[in-house]
């Protein structure tokens, strides 16, 4: 049954996205990388005038800021795609008017979210692939590509936005709103998931906000397994961080999903 589901949501969202979201849908958001890399790339050449602070070296294990910030803006093009389309999915059932006849439908939520994960997924790494060869343009150089660390990056990080868009889904379903509740978390994971600087260089109480998201650990793991600069005692570490803060996001979102869901359909009759 949870195979049929699977399969099913992918080939219903594979076709809504085939024939309702037009082609500039998927340049916006690489524009948003690009955007991203382009503003660092203004910053270190004419604001930091190509000079780094030892600090900068120290906590991030390279002196390469442009690479650091553009692996950075990468996860971050990531995580906002996977986050974004997974998270509203339900509202755009209550939007096109289907989210009670889905409610009375005899289906698995897991299977149905792993579906729309999957399907973002895959187009999601098309785009982050067409942002790298700009990224490679504006100085992105991979110092020790470690493949099994890089294996592990892309599973976790996959399991903790999943768990993200599952808490991003329940704000959202409960609020009725997505335009302010996405832009408000993105923009905030920006600032304090370590995008383009050192979470270290925030304020003690941002930077334990920073610490509360998983997007912060995934986006450490990838940057190790790319550039280096991590001891494998300190990458197991982060891992494990990823891993707990990931599960606590799953098993509070599903519960606190249904609430949702169930709020949301009292709210529908009135």
């Amino acid at each position: 049954m949870e195979l049929k589901v699977l399969k099913a949501t992918i080939k219903k969202e594979f076709q809504v996205r085939l024939r309702v979201y037009p082609i500039s849908f998927m340049v916006g958001c690489i524009l948003t990388s690009f955007y991203t890399t382009f503003g660092a790339w203004l910053m270190y050449h004419y604001f930091f005038r190509r000079q780094l602070s030892d600090s900068f070296s120290g906590l991030t294990g390279t002196s390469d800021y442009m690479s650091y910030a553009i692996v950075g803006s990468l996860m971050y093009l990531f995580v906002v795609r996977t986050c974004l389309n997974v998270s509203r999915t339900l509202m755009t059932e209550l939007w096109e008017g289907t989210l009670e006849s889905l409610m009375l439908a005899p289906f698995r939520r897991v299977a149905y979210f792993l579906g729309n994960m999957l399907l973002q997924t895959i187009t999601t790494f098309g785009e982050t692939a067409i942002a790298t060869l700009i990224g490679v343009f504006f100085g992105l150089r991979i110092h020790e590509f470690n493949i099994i660390e890089f294996g592990i990056a892309v599973v976790l990080s996959l399991y903790c936005f999943f768990g993200v868009s599952l808490m991003l889904g329940c704000v959202m379903l409960y609020t009725r709103n997505t335009y302010i509740t996405q832009n408000t978390l993105f923009t905030g994971m920006f600032l304090v998931c370590g995008i383009t600087f050192p979470i270290e260089y925030l304020p003690t109480g941002l930077r334990l906000l920073g610490k509360l998201i998983p997007v912060t650990d995934c986006v450490s793991l990838m940057r190790a397994a790319l550039l280096g600069g991590m001891g494998q005692g300190q990458f197991t570490q982060t891992a494990l961080m990823a891993l707990i803060s990931g599960t606590i996001y799953i098993a509070f979102g599903m519960p606190l999903m249904k609430q949702a869901e169930r709020l949301a359909l009292e709210k529908m009759e009135g």
